[in-house]
């Protein structure tokens, strides 16, 4: 299972991808759905499927499955991205993680993470050659999604979809003209019997 911490006033070191078999791609262990922005649904709609979660105060928040719980990533050939260009920024950036905070987290399950290597973070600021855009200023862009979908919150307007462990996940009923659900009702269509093994 994936170990997630601050990397605030922290220091941690990256070696290589090629030190595993592709662990994080791995849905036994815990690899099953990250959570979107809205800048994200154009990025994955093609290859993913993009579905919705409840939270605990119900809210509602898009993420993308990335893999069915069981296996790994259907992307994943003879342990490389068989569509590297076009992965989910949670693929481009792990082992580091934006978080609700001003921090970085970083998975320190990451047999990479700590093991020799280079610099990823330096006293808990990310190294130039790992920064990528969806770890800079994530609350605002977190914040822009939630507002953003806050309208289209209502029972009536979605349905239950499918399960995955204790996961509840749901779509829309229809793109009530906003292209962000137009792109989530697309990509729908990758919602096939891998996802429901």
């Amino acid at each position: 299972m994936k170990t997630f911490i601050d990397t605030q006033n922290a220091n941690f070191t990256f070696n290589s991808c090629s030190l595993c078999d592709a662990m994080c791609c791995d849905g036994k262990r815990g690899t099953v759905f990250s959570q979107l922005i809205l800048k994200d649904f154009k990025e994955v709609y093609e290859n993913f499927p993009i579905v919705f979660l409840l939270g605990d105060l119900g809210y509602l928040k898009p993420v993308v499955l990335l893999t069915n719980g069981k296996e790994n990533c259907r992307y994943l050939k003879d342990f490389r991205c068989s569509v590297y260009e076009k992965r989910p920024s949670v693929c481009k950036i792990y082992p580091l993680s934006p978080n609700l905070t001003t921090s970085t987290f970083i998975d320190t399950s990451c047999p990479a993470v700590n093991s020799g290597g280079e610099l990823i973070v330096k006293n808990g600021v990310v190294e130039e050659k790992y920064k990528h855009p969806s770890l800079d200023n994530y609350i605002d862009k977190y914040i822009d999604m939630h507002e953003h979908f806050h309208k289209f919150n209502k029972k009536e307007n979605l349905e239950f979809l499918i399960g995955i462990g204790i996961n509840k996940f749901y779509k829309f009923k229809e793109d009530l003209g906003d292209e962000y659900i137009k792109l989530h009702l697309s990509s729908l269509k990758n919602l096939d019997k891998y996802f429901k093994a």
